[in-house]
């Protein structure tokens, strides 16, 4: 009797024990299960990209960053113009630029070289397909009408964002960084005609505009092998008369000499310091500005897909205005 006792004592402590183990072990596997979970909806979302709109953009961080619009961003690293940069967050963020004391709006973004910063969100097209300028000027709308004209125009080699899926009779939406008037222009149309989605004209383009913001003088050397680049990589470009005008620029256009009264045809038409669509911009004239005309390029030049010549003027300023933008007679002349 007492044996028997005994044995069922003995089981009854390694049921007991048994239980306890095989409920342990159910706890712990509940747990790593739960720990897996919670790992897996940790994950962060896609919040999209983004391309850099500006020659000389900067990446900032906060240094001490409290969330508060008032924190601090301090400039750290350099960004070139069409860079693609992953948004680390959707939304924008405010903060203080150090250079002016003014608050601004800011995408979070993180580089394909794994640094992580903020830059200034009017400076950033996103989830956009990158495009560029071709004619000598673009003028944007309101809506895809040209009733709709705005008094904004984007110049030649402007790199921008198009918004996909909203082409409409030749117009699509866009997001733009004016170069020249150093503005940001967003939900306005443009005319597909006047713009390119070709990767070499693109990449010229930046290449372009990065050499012309170098000084000849103190970065000669960057400067000629950004043009190297641009001539032997995109031959084909659209860009590649002014490239070549650029790399070269002390071989002078061969021009004759006249003597002829002409008037501009459009407004905002450039006048430039040398005949090629890359030399600086001096002054821009109104529809209809009569101008003296004191020498013409001999050969034919294309810019923005039309053929003219360039033309020397020397009133109402010194300069040279693409023949595409002229005529010989005032628009309301019989």
């Amino acid at each position: 009797m007492k044996v028997r006792v005994f044995v069922v004592c003995v089981l009854s402590v390694l049921a007991v024990l048994l239980t306890a183990g095989c409920a342990k072990k159910t706890a712990v596997e509940t747990v790593e299960a739960e720990e897996v979970v919670v790992v897996e909806n940790a994950a962060p979302r896609d919040a999209g990209f983004g391309y850099t709109m500006r020659v000389g953009m900067w990446l900032y961080v906060i240094e001490s960053d409290t969330g508060a619009k008032t924190d601090v961003t301090k400039a750290v690293e350099s960004l070139p113009l069409g860079e693609k940069v992953r948004l680390v967050e959707e939304e924008t963020r405010k903060a203080v630029n150090p250079y002016d004391g003014q608050i601004y709006d800011y995408y979070r973004v993180r580089r394909d070289t794994g640094s992580e910063g903020f830059v200034f969100a009017n400076q950033l097209t996103v989830n956009s397909v990158p495009a560029v300028v071709v004619d000598e000027k673009a003028n944007l709308y309101r809506s895809p009408r040209n009733v709709d004209a705005t008094d904004y125009i984007l110049s030649r080699k402007t790199v921008f964002g198009v918004l996909q899926d909203t082409e409409k009779d030749g117009f699509i939406r866009i997001e733009a960084y004016d170069p020249e008037k150093q503005a940001y222009r967003r939900n306005l149309f443009i005319k597909t005609s006047a713009i390119s989605y070709r990767d070499e004209d693109i990449q010229s383009s930046i290449l372009l505009q990065i050499a012309e913001a170098l000084d000849p003088a103190k970065e000669v050397n960057r400067r000629e092998a950004l043009l190297e680049s641009a001539v032997k990589d995109y031959p084909g470009s659209i860009f590649a008369e002014e490239i070549r005008a650029l790399s070269a620029p002390d071989s002078a256009v061969p021009a004759e000499v006249i003597d002829a009264t002409l008037f501009v045809t459009d407004d905002k038409v450039n006048v430039r310091g040398a005949p090629n669509a890359s030399a600086p911009v001096i002054a821009q004239l109104a529809n209809n500005t009569e101008v003296k005309a004191v020498g013409v390029s001999v050969d034919d030049f294309v810019v923005g897909g039309q053929t003219a010549r360039w033309f020397h003027i020397a009133q109402p300023v010194d300069g040279w205005v693409f023949g595409a933008w002229l005529r010989s007679g005032r628009a309301d002349d019989n």
